[in-house]
């Protein structure tokens, strides 16, 4: 589902709140939270949908349909120490 900003989170999905941390091998690490904004695009005609649902009431070939999603992921410590 999207939020009345356009915006999805990962607690919206998951339907809980996700782990702080998860575990890779041996390592605990942080989970990063990303958001995404989808948006549904006719490509003949440029119109933007605002839902699956809408284009597929109006009877539009779904080959006639783009859908882009974006995601924005918070900056990342780059210069991290290593051992």
């Amino acid at each position: 589902m999207l939020g009345k900003d356009g915006m999805m989170s990962s607690e919206k999905m998951n339907g809980a709140n996700p782990p702080q941390t998860v575990k890779v091998g041996d390592k605990e690490l942080p989970v990063i939270t990303a958001k995404s904004k989808t948006t549904i695009k006719n490509k003949k005609t440029g119109v933007i949908y605002k839902d699956e649902a809408e284009w597929k009431a109006l009877g539009i070939a779904p080959q006639d349909i783009q859908i882009d999603v974006k995601i924005q992921v918070p900056t990342l410590d780059l210069l991290a120490k290593t051992k």
